[in-house]
């Protein structure tokens, strides 16, 4: 990923080394890759996790203003759990194709 090159440079009596590292192509590339596959984690994991975590607070919100305790709750929940895979489900079959 990192090349490392030595540099001389001439100074008053002395020549010094230092090293120096760059990035390579290979390396570019593989920067790019890690991000990209960062990217689709984060998207997976936002994409299941927010229609969960809606469900949950607006079925809160629902449950307290009809009195209804713990169904809307658990209905958006699920609802959202739902709505989460068949996100993931789009977006990997998407991925799948390129």
């Amino acid at each position: 990923m990192f090349a490392k090159r030595k540099t001389l440079r001439f100074g008053k009596d002395k020549i010094l080394t230092e090293e120096v590292e760059k990035l390579t192509p290979k390396g570019k590339k593989e920067e790019k890759r890690f991000f990209a596959t960062l990217s689709l984690v984060s998207q997976l994991g936002l994409s299941i996790c927010l229609p969960i975590v809606g469900g949950a607070f607006l079925g809160q919100f629902l449950d307290k203003k009809f009195t209804t305790s713990p169904r809307m709750t658990l209905s958006l929940i699920f609802l959202g759990l739902f709505i989460g895979i068949t996100n993931i489900y789009f977006i990997l079959s998407k991925i799948l194709k390129k």
